[in-house]
């Protein structure tokens, strides 16, 4: 389905605005803090990124509205993933005093026992499997949307997810400066056997100065606790499919992944509450903005009306009835 309507200039230039200005945040802060980039993994990105973009040097793929705009949408989130995630390191290695007190304390008072429900879960060997499916799929599910968006012509939609990701990536990255923690996995002492510790041991490397070489692509690891970017994302996923086939599908799957959040993803009940949150506040802002960028377009004389959004895509509410 073609989305007819036009946003002006100020959708999808603020994705690639957040871009270069993430690029160079990491650019000048690499030098500044004493790290570097890890050159052994910088061959897959690079790689990743030239087999993405080699279609536009080809005039019939470039002229392809679709194909182009998925191709560079395609770009344009693997380049934000990756200097995004050599951000996170630079802001860990900060090394501000750790909340993870704070946080079970919260989830005390919520009634949530984290250790009851992991138990709980892990006495279920086939629900345990299905969430480890439904949290290793974010990665998998951010590619299927920039595709179906883009090849399906909801560029508009495309540009909204985009703009909604980074900034929710931005704004988890800039909490968990002042407010790091190193996890549940860590601060309940869990079991090693059952729980894959590895795959935090960069944050107290970078917290202790002993990680000057930051890892990029797949030998990176997810730093933020507090808000979740797994928990903002599912949301958020689901809500790029909002009437769609798919939708039924990306609803079931990121209800899982949030239920996966807590013990999959080594997190509090509160940083999920508070991904969730992040989430439902910056659609609800961008909604606004873009109503508002709606109603200051000029009147389309070639076509005798006024260049607005249709209803269906920015109602009152983020899921209102006619989204």
């Amino acid at each position: 389905m073609k989305e007819r309507h036009n946003l002006g200039p100020l959708c999808p230039n603020v994705a690639w605005t957040i871009v270069v200005v993430v690029v160079c945040i990491v650019a000048a802060g690499l030098p500044l803090t004493g790290h570097r980039i890890a050159v052994d993994n910088l061959a897959l990105p690079v790689l990743g990124l030239s087999v993405l973009a080699a279609p536009l040097l080809l005039p019939r793929y470039r002229k392809d509205p679709r194909l182009s705009k998925t191709i560079s949408s395609a770009v344009l989130l693997l380049l934000f993933s990756t200097a995004g995630a050599v951000l996170s390191y630079l802001v860990v290695a900060t090394n501000a005093p750790l909340v993870d007190e704070t946080l079970a304390m919260w989830d005390r008072a919520l009634g949530f026992d984290w250790m009851a429900f992991s138990a709980w879960l892990h006495g279920r060997p086939w629900l345990m499997t299905s969430l480890n499916f439904a949290y290793a799929s974010g990665l998998p599910q951010l590619a299927i949307v920039v595709i179906f968006l883009g090849i399906s012509e909801r560029h508009a939609r495309l540009d909204e997810f985009l703009r909604l990701y980074f900034i929710a990536v931005l704004a988890a990255i800039a909490i968990s400066g002042p407010f790091p923690a190193e996890g549940t996995w860590k601060y309940y002492d869990v079991d090693a056997t059952v729980f894959d510790l590895a795959s935090l041991s960069h944050f107290d490397l970078l917290r202790q100065g002993q990680m000057p070489a930051i890892p990029l692509g797949m030998a990176s690891q997810g730093l933020v606790s507090i808000p979740s970017l797994h928990a903002a994302m599912a949301l958020l996923l689901v809500y790029a499919m909002r009437r769609t086939a798919l939708f039924p599908l990306f609803a079931l799957l990121n209800a899982a992944m949030l239920l996966s959040t807590p013990t999959v993803g080594s997190h509090y009940l509160v940083d999920v509450i508070a991904g969730l949150g992040l989430m439902v506040c910056l659609i609800m802002i961008d909604r606004a903005s873009q109503r508002r960028a709606n109603i200051s377009q000029p009147i389309d004389h070639q076509n005798g009306r006024e260049m607005q959004l249709e209803r269906q895509d920015f109602g009152t509410a983020p899921f209102d009835n006619q989204t």
